[in-house]
């Protein structure tokens, strides 16, 4: 008997040992499974916050009056998209607005809501989902109707994607809300490192530059035939148009490279002789751009202050050429117009006019403006 029971008591602890061995795998696969799940939420929430913290970064830029508005539409583009991620999208979206000009106002009547109706006969017995919300957000009557109850200035409609390698793709788009008139529309990308570098942009100079103390080197007749009489201290001035190509190197506009091409008009007039001169030369370059405090903090953000370090070719239609260089601060109050200050630097420039030798200074000094044409 003591055989058996000690047989008995074998087979219970090992039965036993293995049991709690299986559960512990079990709870250690569960618990992995938990930390991958907590993981993939934490990179999401991140990533939604990313992306409003951008939005945030525009609104106080957009060209629109920052009145009283509400949100139209929420449209899921994506069946990945789980009702928490919506949650989270409409409350950043929401904290968004709330800090920032714009005075948010809920309406009931845009939420989407499902409705169940039931019809019945003797015979037939048939339920019904429908959601109201579709006649305020789509009928012209019915949302100015809402827009009046609300005296709401403009409303939001958000559209939502995702995709396993771009991540979240979030359209905003700002309507008019009196002529539902689109007035503002940006698309945010949760991973912009997978759109590469931005495309390349052209924008425009228009500016003049003081040639001061120059020295000016004019043939006049004498006695003995031609002299040559030479003038220090003459001032010139010279309206600048230059054409430039622009290329980021990166995802945001912090450094650039491009070339440019424009024209110089000289002028000015030579004391003693009264003679003036006007003198045409065409110039191109090759361009650096550093970029500084940028406006936002996504995709393609523009900047408030940047440098261009140029070298340029003058060419003198009657002869030859000469290289000189500048550096260009530019301040952009809007991402369409910019203005900026101008240090050139002509180690040995020299404008060739009719019998007349214009020597630059070392240094010049100008001014002008950037446009977006």
């Amino acid at each position: 008997m003591k055989n058996i029971e000690k047989f008995f008591l074998l087979i219970f602890l090992v039965f036993g040992l293995n049991f709690h061995g299986t559960g512990q795998v079990a709870n250690k696969k569960e618990d992995k499974k938990n930390l991958k799940t907590i993981a993939e939420k934490e990179t999401k929430l991140k990533n939604i916050k990313g992306v409003f913290n951008r939005f945030g970064q525009d609104l106080p830029f957009m060209p629109i009056r920052q009145g009283r508005v509400g949100i139209r539409s929420v449209e899921i583009k994506s069946q990945k998209i789980t009702s928490w991620e919506i949650s989270m999208i409409r409350s950043f979206f929401e904290e968004s607005l709330s800090k920032s000009l714009f005075d948010y106002v809920e309406i009931p009547e845009f939420e989407k809501r499902l409705v169940s109706s039931i019809y019945s006969t003797d015979t037939t017995f048939r339920l019904v989902n429908r959601d109201p919300s579709i006649e305020y957000r789509y009928n012209f009557d019915s949302v100015q109707a809402v827009v009046q109850k609300y005296r709401i200035d403009q409303y939001v409609s958000l559209r939502i994607d995702y995709d396993d390698f771009f991540g979240y793709i979030i359209g905003v788009t700002f309507y008019d809300a009196n002529t539902i008139a689109s007035q503002w529309s940006k698309t945010y990308i949760s991973n912009e490192r997978g759109l590469g570098s931005p495309s390349p942009f052209t924008r425009t100079d228009i500016g003049m530059v003081f040639l001061n103390n120059t020295e000016v080197r004019t043939n006049v007749g004498g006695p003995t035939g031609t002299d040559t009489l030479v003038i220090p201290g003459v001032n010139f001035i010279s309206g600048d148009l230059e054409y430039s190509w622009q290329q980021s190197s990166s995802m945001k506009n912090n450094f650039m490279i491009g070339f440019h091409g424009g024209v110089r008009y000289v002028y000015g007039v030579v004391p003693n002789i009264t003679k003036s001169q006007t003198i045409i030369s065409p110039r191109t370059g090759l361009d650096v751009y550093l970029g500084f405090l940028p406006k936002g903090i996504g995709f393609n953000s523009k900047n408030w202050v940047s440098v261009k370090l140029s070298a340029d070719v003058n060419v003198r239609l009657n002869q030859g050429v000469f290289i000189n260089s500048s550096t260009n601060i530019y301040a952009y109050p809007t991402d369409n117009f910019g203005i900026f200050l101008k240090l050139e630097y002509n180690p040995q420039g020299t404008y060739l006019g009719n019998d007349t030798r214009i020597i630059l200074n070392t240094l010049n000094l100008g001014l002008g403006i950037n446009v977006n044409l």
